[in-house]
């Protein structure tokens, strides 16, 4: 399921603006020199051939090299942002591999040679990343033993960048953009004090508003603010960051704002209809037939609202609890 964390990331670095701004902050420089991550596509569509069990790559980026004439290299990007690092990330990034070059031979027909997969982890949990960070980790066997085998070890090493390890200043020193700064910025303190981090941001917030295509920009970063955020983290954005931006784009920012009420109003309302409806319930089986079971109060806490108003018609007639709940 897609939380606000890959939705943020997922609309802020499919633009290519971005993309470069922030591989250009995590490549190795000698590699990023050799990319001409100026010219860098998103490689479209859902890849349903990365991975398997429905998994997919966040983002893939076909990169052009500098000078010399091979094919594109291809970038796999995941955000991971779980609590606890996943400990099998250099096999799932494996699966992502084989899932690009397989198509590309498709693609490529009579191709002789694969396109260069580099793997790359933005990484924003509460800790600092301490899972395996390749398949020579996650393989058994000494230190000793896998020194002498290194040369031949299937290794898919990836790239990490561990937000919880970076500073403001980290992050600046980067030359990153601004859209690409306050994103990461907010993805890694996405666990922390966000209204605090949401205060520390406000300049840098006015620059991405400033930039090209920035309106659009804050817009997505405004809205996963109000998602993930609590009432201070809202608070903060209505009351003083809206109001010091261009007043020409307010209405968009407060369109979102707006929206995402309506909302958690609606969800709130529908959650409050099925407790209501749950709790009636409860009450007339045991009018009927007495305390409810364990396993039948987990029935009527996992039933929808048409399943709850189904049972309450069969009440009338059941003489059984059994009867009232079996057939859902």
């Amino acid at each position: 399921m897609s939380t606000p964390h890959d939705q943020l990331f997922r609309t802020l670095f499919s633009d290519p603006v971005h993309a470069a701004s922030m591989l250009r902050g995590v490549l190795p420089p000698d590699l990023s020199a050799a990319l001409a991550l100026d010219r860098l596509s998103v490689v479209e569509g859902d890849f349903p051939r990365l991975g398997t069990a429905g998994r997919r790559a966040d983002l893939v980026f076909q990169v052009p090299w500098l000078t010399d004439p091979l094919p594109p290299a291809h970038l796999v990007v995941l955000c991971e942002h779980q609590s606890r690092p996943d400990r099998w990330m250099a096999l799932r990034l494996v699966e992502y591999a084989v899932g690009v070059w397989r198509a590309h031979l498709q693609e490529a027909k009579g191709a002789k040679r694969l396109p260069m997969v580099i793997p790359v982890v933005v990484h924003n949990g509460r800790r600092p990343w301490r899972g395996p960070r390749s398949l020579g980790d996650l393989q058994v066997g000494s230190r000793k033993l896998k020194q002498a085998a290194r040369p031949h070890l299937f290794d898919g090493a990836f790239i990490l960048d561990d937000l919880p390890k970076t500073t403001d200043a980290d992050l600046r020193d980067r030359a990153l953009s601004a859209a690409t700064e306050l994103t990461l910025r907010l993805l890694r303190d996405a666990h922390g004090d966000q209204d605090a981090s949401l205060r520390g941001c406000k300049a840098l917030m006015v620059q991405v508003e400033q930039s090209p295509s920035g309106v659009a920009a804050l817009g997505a970063v405004i809205r996963y603010c109000l998602k993930v955020g609590r009432a201070p983290v809202r608070d903060t954005l209505v009351k003083e960051i809206i109001p010091m931006l261009n007043p020409d784009h307010e209405e968009t920012y407060r369109t979102a704002a707006d929206v995402l009420r309506e909302e958690g109003i609606e969800q709130g309302l529908a959650q409050g209809r099925l407790s209501g409806r749950q709790e009636l319930l409860l009450k007339m089986l045991q009018l009927k037939f007495g305390d409810a079971s364990e396993a039948t109060r987990a029935a009527v806490a996992a039933a929808s609202i048409e399943a709850l108003d189904a049972m309450a018609e069969r009440i009338l007639t059941a003489t059984t609890i059994a009867e009232v709940v079996q057939a859902e």
